[in-house]
């Protein structure tokens, strides 16, 4: 777990803000803003984590509907990229800094060049 910094570029807190990145249908317009506006070290990479996560359920949702027998795990995989969020916005939330397996190292890749 990260010490996280109590100052952040849009007022909200840092917890609030990571949270926010995650959360459905909204997550995805707010981590883009906070990538781009946020000084915050800790928000940035959440938001920067939350945008691959939306990524890699879109690119295995196209690959999956590319065969009819494996497009029917298209819903059980958006339920569970949709489980996923959850708990990672209740983890953001609570402070906690959960990293994603390989996704967390892309996301430090991506965030060193940021």
């Amino acid at each position: 777990m990260m010490a996280v910094k109590n100052v952040t570029s849009t007022n909200l807190s840092p917890n609030t803000a990571s949270a926010l990145c995650y959360v459905p249908i909204v997550g995805f317009v707010a981590a883009v803003v906070l990538l781009i506006i946020e000084k915050n070290s800790t928000v940035r990479w959440n938001a920067a984590q939350s945008l691959l996560l939306g990524l890699t359920v879109v690119v295995v949702d196209a690959a999956l509907v590319m065969t009819l027998i494996l497009a029917l795990a298209i819903p059980l995989v958006n339920v569970a990229a949709l489980i996923i969020s959850l708990v990672l916005a209740v983890k953001a939330y609570q402070g906690e800094m959960v990293r994603l397996p390989w996704l967390g190292t892309w996301t430090d890749k991506i965030i060193k060049k940021v």
